[in-house]
């Protein structure tokens, strides 16, 4: 008899385990200490994280992160009931394609986007080595049916990368949810190589001049005044017949302070792309900013 024919279950299922060990595991650290993971186990914090349906999950154990299980609560939520969930509100197929084509201005071996949701804009990506977090593992389920990418649960205030990882990061709607600005910020520049971009879409406050001045310039338009502060009055939350989804919003910026919170942070503010600078551009609306910022 042959001795493949001796080898009991248990020498099949230390091989199983060997193989599993050898797979090419992402260069994770830890998100509060940064120490380097052994697969999933920090040996300074002793702390082991856990896979959710294969997924890790590495959030901080800072009591002051404790929000993120109720706001990941609230985001399950909203991906089980609903499908091309944020497309009412600004992600349009034509949306995307742009915003991609502007990604693909900075040439990327390897990226990482903040809040991945369904993961629309990481499929239409198609070069270099993919990256994503969010808060949802819904989200993460839905995204990784239509994207390629190593997915994992994390804050944008504590992410699970070496430093100097990666050459491009992006997020787009996020930084209006950031737990605390200041961290994210300094988070995602840590992690960006020397000249990397950290490209964000911000949904903005517009104040009363920035207001003003689109129906004022180039020209007086006073029906579009009228409706729209007409629209604003009645509090419309209805577009394309659907109702806009409800979210925890952390944080409520204006055109300047976000370019302000981003120097402050230590980046070089390259453009800053809004449909009143530049009315081509496919945007949902005026309060829509677009933050090109280099480390």
């Amino acid at each position: 008899m042959g001795s493949s024919h001796l080898m009991g279950s248990s020498h099949f299922q230390q091989i199983d385990t060997v193989l599993e060990e050898s797979m090419a595991v992402p260069s994770y650290v830890c998100p509060d200490c940064k120490e380097p993971l052994e697969r999933f186990y920090c040996s300074r914090c002793r702390v082991e994280f856990p896979r959710i349906d294969g997924v890790p999950r590495f959030l901080s154990r800072d009591p002051k992160f404790e929000g993120a299980e109720t706001i990941a609560e609230a985001y399950d939520s909203i991906y089980e009931e609903l499908s091309s969930v944020w497309e009412n509100q600004g992600r349009t197929p034509e949306f995307i394609r742009y915003f991609s084509s502007l990604l693909d201005r900075f040439r990327s071996k390897r990226s990482l986007e903040i809040g991945c949701g369904e993961g629309f804009l990481l499929a239409s990506r198609k070069d270099g080595e993919k990256f994503a977090v969010d808060l949802s593992i819904e989200a993460i389920r839905k995204a990784r049916t239509r994207a390629e990418a190593d997915f994992s649960l994390a804050l944008a205030e504590r992410l699970p990368f070496p430093g100097d990882y990666f050459d491009l990061v992006t997020s787009v709607g996020v930084m209006e949810h950031f737990l605390d600005t200041g961290e994210a910020l300094n988070e995602i520049r840590r992690i960006l190589k020397p000249g990397g971009h950290y490209v964000s879409l911000v949904h903005v406050h517009l104040t009363i001049w920035e207001r003003l001045v689109m129906f004022l310039f180039p020209r007086f338009q006073p029906i579009q005044l009228v409706l729209w502060l007409t629209k604003k009055l009645k509090g419309a939350i209805f577009r394309n017949g659907r109702k806009f989804v409800e979210q925890p919003i952390q944080n409520r910026y204006t055109t300047g302070s976000g370019k302000a919170w981003l120097a402050r942070s230590g980046f070089t503010v390259n453009s800053v792309l809004h449909s009143r600078k530049y009315p081509h551009l496919p945007l949902i609306g005026p309060w829509v900013v677009i933050y090109v910022a280099e480390k």
